[in-house]
């Protein structure tokens, strides 16, 4: 009998690792950061000359709507925004016969603005709200450059 508790007391002892006592559960509080929406686009004069461009090029209108919607965003949809802007950015970039888009200063601001967009969608897949904020910071500053250049080719 005494081998039985003797045994017994063994098993118990061996089940449990001595690294496993010592230790004590660390619980971080995960940090939660929000999506900020302070975001500033620029917003060409009423009848300056990108006005008139953007509105004469219905692509380029498309994606200064699908920019403007980014500022307004509901974090919870925003993948669908996302790829809305991801697409009119294509649209633009396919074009062939608008001079002003194929320059290769515009066309360079647009690949870096799609670059900016696919950076925002990743960051939004891996649920990484600090970087989607960066990143969305850096989209509205591209495009931002976008509009700036296409101001100084009047």
């Amino acid at each position: 009998m005494k081998y039985v508790y003797s045994f017994a007391l063994l098993i118990f002892l061996s089940c449990q690792s001595p690294n496993d006592m010592k230790k004590q559960k660390d619980i971080s509080k995960v940090e939660e950061v929000s999506l900020k929406n302070n975001f500033q686009i620029y917003i060409p004069k009423k009848n300056s000359f990108v006005d008139s461009l953007v509105n004469s090029i219905s692509e380029l209108r498309d994606l200064k709507i699908s920019i403007e919607d980014l500022t307004k965003l509901n974090p919870n949809g925003i993948e669908s925004f996302l790829d809305e802007t991801l697409i009119k950015c294509d649209n633009l970039l396919n074009l062939k016969n608008k001079y002003l888009i194929s320059r290769p200063e515009i066309r360079g601001r647009l690949k870096v603005l799609k670059i900016n967009i696919l950076k925002c969608k990743f960051n939004n897949n891996q649920n990484d709200i600090k970087n989607l904020n960066e990143s969305l910071k850096k989209l509205f500053i591209s495009y931002n450059i976008l509009l700036e250049r296409l101001e100084g080719l009047k």
